[in-house]
Formats: structure tokens, sequence, C-alpha cells
């Protein structure tokens, strides 16, 4: 049998693993979005530089057009060839504010002087404004303004403004996708430790159980060859927990195969468990009370034996739980249009309250033997095989715990 510290040895060293994956994890994650950002605003201030650069060569471009020195085939030749060139929103208002030339304004085209148009030129400017100072455009020596140049920035900056969006969504995505994949390799191998373990637990015990079944049969020849009442007695009690390493044995053969779902009445399976603990409350205490409240429920298909087995874990872990003279364990079932409910509490010692959330984790327990993996198998089998829930409904230490089984009915 395995020791407790040698349990909880392997549990600290496979979490200690886990923390150390994911703390390795997160900070690579940090610094690679950290990277990416600080590279990206860089290219992004840079090109606002050479943005307003060009902003300024346009402003004395236009001012060139607007003085009096520039000839007609210059004028063309700026217009033409370099400003109607440019590659960003471009308003040129006159001193007042009225719009007088623009181009790359989306929606609103360079030929559209509709009235309608025009206003909607001068929220726009405005808005510009908001990011960049409009450029003032002069006219001879006297540095007359005759315009004002407001202008946005190209298309690949505001592309560039979504980048960090576009950079944290996809880290975002990445850490999402990393975590399901680590959860489902994780649960993978939770599922293959289960099955394994359950298979060759089914293969040792077959051994043993074929031995006794041997020696049984030759226990009731000498019965009918020497009847006594002991011996009929004693073969009959042998026969009985023969009989229940044999249903052991077929439970764990189960796990990892598809369970045989069968209608049966949830009521009798408590019925035949409960029976099998009051037979053996003297040996785990003469104060210990199991009451039962069963209401009529209709059939479910479940498949017996590995339901047998949850109420089996959880009235164990009632038992060890509550005081061997005063304990009481409650059990009842209900049903309503879609669920048959079954309720087993105690008055035990109860589940700390930071706890709580861990009780169906494998590994968890409180018990100084055994490897707390009774309620992670109970879950597995009610909601994995059964489409169920079992739940911790409440704990209060040294009052009540509480735990609801819920099946759907068929």
């Amino acid at each position: 049998m395995f020791k407790r510290k040698d349990r909880e040895s392997f549990i600290v060293e496979y979490k200690g693993y886990s923390l150390f994956f994911k703390i390795f994890l997160i900070f690579g994650v940090l610094v690679i979005a950290a990277v990416f950002l600080y590279f990206t605003q860089d290219i992004v201030t840079k090109l606002k530089e050479d943005s307003r650069r060009v902003v300024a060569a346009y402003s004395r471009l236009w001012q060139i057009a607007a003085s009096e020195s520039a000839g007609t085939e210059e004028v063309s030749f700026l217009f033409e060839e370099v400003i109607q060139r440019a590659d960003f929103p471009l308003i040129v208002t006159g001193p007042e504010g009225e719009p007088q030339a623009w181009k790359g304004v989306p929606g609103i085209a360079s030929d559209d002087t509709t009235f309608a148009s025009r206003q909607k030129l001068k929220e726009i400017a405005k808005k510009l404004d908001e990011d960049h100072l409009p450029v003032p455009i002069f006219y001879g020596k006297e540095d007359f303004i005759i315009s004002y140049l407001h202008y946005g920035d190209p298309e690949i900056i505001a592309r560039l403004h979504l980048m960090p969006i576009v950079e944290v969504g996809v880290i975002a995505l990445f850490i999402l996708i990393t975590f399901i994949s680590f959860r489902n390799i994780k649960k993978s191998e939770q599922h293959s430790i289960w099955i394994g373990m359950a298979k060759e637990t089914a293969h040792q015990l077959g051994t043993p159980i074929s031995s006794l079944m041997g020696w049984l049969e030759l226990l009731k020849q000498e019965q009918y060859a020497h009847p006594t009442g002991n011996l009929k007695e004693t073969v009959s009690k042998m026969e009985e927990d023969l009989h229940r390493l044999e249903k052991i044995a077929h439970r764990f053969s189960q796990i990892g195969s598809i369970p045989e779902l069968k209608e049966t009445d949830l009521n009798s399976i408590i019925e035949e468990v409960v029976k099998y603990f009051r037979n053996r409350l003297p040996h785990a205490g003469s104060g210990v009370c199991i009451k039962t409240d069963l209401k009529p429920v209709p059939l479910l298909k479940i498949n017996a034996e590995l339901v047998s087995w949850v109420i089996e874990n959880l009235i164990k872990n009632a038992l060890e739980s509550v005081d061997p003279k005063q304990g009481v364990i409650k059990i009842s079932t209900a049903a309503n249009s879609k669920l048959v409910t079954l309720t087993i509490s105690d008055n035990g010692k109860g589940i700390p309250t930071k706890e709580q959330k861990r009780v169906f984790h494998p590994g968890y327990t409180t018990k100084k033997r055994g490897w707390g993996l009774g309620l992670s198998l109970a879950k597995r089998i009610v909601e994995d095989y059964h489409q169920g829930k079992i739940v911790l409904e409440e704990s209060i230490p040294n009052q009540k715990t509480v735990f609801i089984v819920s099946f759907p009915i068929a």
C-alpha cells in the first residue's frame, strides 16, 4: 500500500512542475508582447515624424503655388505631380475655416462642392486638428496667412495604430489555445492513469478471487459432509464477500470502456448499499445511524454497479467523518420532471471552506492513507458516464456536509 507521504510527494512534484510551466509560459508571452509593442510604437512614432516633415514640405509647396513669382507651368506641375499624389487626408481652408481644396477625405470626392459636403469637411478638419495642429500657408514677404492646411495620418499609420490591439488579441488567443491544450493534455494523462490503474486493479483482483472460489468449493463439500451451523454461516458470509469482490473487480474493469446502461430503480441500489454498511456498522462505531427517506422515483438508464460505487464512496466518506458515537447519515431521493436527485448528508467534521472547491480533484484527501481518488472517480462516473451532476452543496465544519447527485430522466 502506498504511504501518505509518497502520495503527497508525487502530488507536490506534479503541481510544482505544472506551476513552473505556467509561470514560464506567462513570462514568455509577456516578454513577446512587450517586444512587439515596443517595435510597433517605435515604427509608428518614426512614421509620424516623417508625416510631419512631408506635410511641412506640402505647405511650402502651397506657398510656392500661391506666390506671385510662380509661373503657370510650375503651379500645374506642383498640383498634378506633387500635391495631388498625397497619400494622406488633406483639407485646405481659408483663414475663416471655409474649405477651399481637399483630397483623400473618406466619403467626399475632391470635386464635391455641395453645401452638405463642405459642412462635413469643416467637422473633419476640426477632428484632424485634434491630432495635428494645422499648418499656416503664407503669401508674400509680409507673412500674410492666406490658408490653413489640415492633415491626417497616412493609412499605414492608421493601420499600425491597430497593431497593438491585434497583437494583444493574437497573444490572448495564443494563451487560450495553450491553456486549453495544456488542460486537455493534463486530462488525457489523468484519464490514461485512471484507465491503467483500474485495469491493473481488476487484473490483480482476478487471481485471488479465483483462488478463493476454489477454497470456497472445498468448504462447501466439507459442510455437506459435516454439517454444522457455524460452518454453514461462515460459508454464507464468505459467499457474500466473494460476490462483493467479484463486483469490485467488474467495476474496475469497466473504467475506460463505455458502460452498459439499463433501466434501474435507484432506490433499490441505495437500499442494497445501505444494507451492506448497516451490517458492518458495529465495526465502524455502534453509535452511527444511517437514515433513509426514499421517495418513489422513475426508472433511470444507469449502470447499477458503477452508481452503487458512487453511493458507497459517499457513505464511506461520511462514516469516516462522523463521530462513532453520535454520527448521523441521512440519505434521501426525490424527482421532478427532468431529474432524479440523491442527497447524502452527515453531521461530521465537514470540509474546510478554502478546500471545498478541491474535493473532486484527484489527489485531494483529508485521510492519512489513500490517494484521494474516491470523489474524483465518483464525479467521472456520474458526469462522464451518466451525464449527471455531483456537487458539494454545503459543508459547515462540525455541523453538516451535504452532497447532491442528480441523474437525468431518460
